[in-house]
């Protein structure tokens, strides 16, 4: 080698070192990184997929909640369609209130009630739903 060629072998020399160390923390890392995956793939997708199939059943749950939320209403629509039928056809007020209520010289309150009344027409209970067919496990609870 010529003695002016020294430096710059020097100099390429430390810049390949240099580069090697690189390439080890490169390498270093990648298999830092490839043992955080496998730790992932091994240890967190069971957990997600378990996570998944518990959050299935919990949408389950809400669904049926859901429909027996739309069933409750629908009841209770019934049930205050029958009573606005009930209030209709019978009056608001029981007949012992009215009856004081006139006692008291209030007649004008009750300008309705001396209208002929029609005969009540038979009585028909609604259907009343259980909770516990909807929700049996609540059967199972104590009562508090």
């Amino acid at each position: 080698l010529l003695p002016e060629a020294r430096p710059d072998v020097e100099a390429l020399d430390a810049g390949l070192e240099d580069l090697l160390a690189r390439v080890d923390e490169f390498v270093g890392m990648l298999d830092m990184i490839r043992g955080d995956s496998s730790h992932v793939v091994s240890d967190g997708v069971p957990r997600i997929y378990a996570q998944a199939a518990a959050m299935r059943r919990i949408y389950s749950r809400i669904d049926r909640l859901e429909a027996f939320v739309r069933m409750v209403g629908g009841s209770v629509a019934r049930m205050e369609e029958q009573v606005a039928r009930a209030e209709a056809h019978l009056g608001t007020f029981p007949s012992a209130f009215k009856k004081l209520l006139h006692t008291i010289s209030a007649p004008s309150l009750f300008s309705r009630a001396s209208s002929p009344r029609r005969q009540p027409s038979g009585f028909e209970a609604p259907v009343v739903f259980r909770t516990e067919d909807h929700f049996p496990c609540w059967s199972e609870r104590p009562q508090v």
